[in-house]
């Protein structure tokens, strides 16, 4: 999960949860100041997260439009 922050000047503040079906939102990233055109590295290669079906990943940003997210995934069978 990385998270990169387009505003060429301001920094702004990134939360990443896992909700698990019916459940209350789980933190695995709380208002972390991602400073102006740079990245924050959430989660990598080397940290698993199992998810099922019905689970979700959320993010939100303390500026609107300044932050993108991108999540690579596996599926398993």
């Amino acid at each position: 999960i990385i998270v990169a922050n387009i505003d060429g000047t301001n920094a702004a503040d990134a939360s990443v949860a896992i909700t698990k079906s019916g459940g209350s939102p789980i933190m695995i990233a709380s208002t972390i100041s991602v400073p102006a055109d740079s990245t924050l590295v959430v989660v990598d290669k080397n940290t698993a997260l199992y998810l099922e079906e019905g689970d979700n990943i959320e993010a939100g940003a303390g500026a609107a439009s300044d932050l993108t997210i991108t999540i690579n995934y596996e599926e398993l069978s």
